[in-house]
């Protein structure tokens, strides 16, 4: 099962691109403890996660082909 993330701002920067493609995962939580073994400073930043474009809170299914978007708290005027 191949699922697309999206990294937007700082998390972009930490992983040095904006999108990646993972397999077997299979929930949201399998996916955060993914990011942070690939990326240990993740673990530093806090992020909202969304999931086709919804915003998605706790933990959540994923199904192939799902979209997931990391993101971080966005400043600026």
């Amino acid at each position: 099962m191949k699922i697309r993330v999206l990294l937007f701002g700082v998390l972009a920067e930490e992983a040095g691109r904006q999108e990646l493609e993972l397999d077997n995962v299979s929930s949201l939580d399998g996916l955060k403890k993914q990011m942070i073994a690939q990326y240990p400073s993740f673990a530093d930043y806090k992020f909202n996660i969304s999931v086709n474009h919804a915003l998605a809170r706790g933990n959540k299914n994923l199904h192939e082909g799902d979209e997931v978007a990391l993101l971080p708290p966005f400043a600026g005027g």
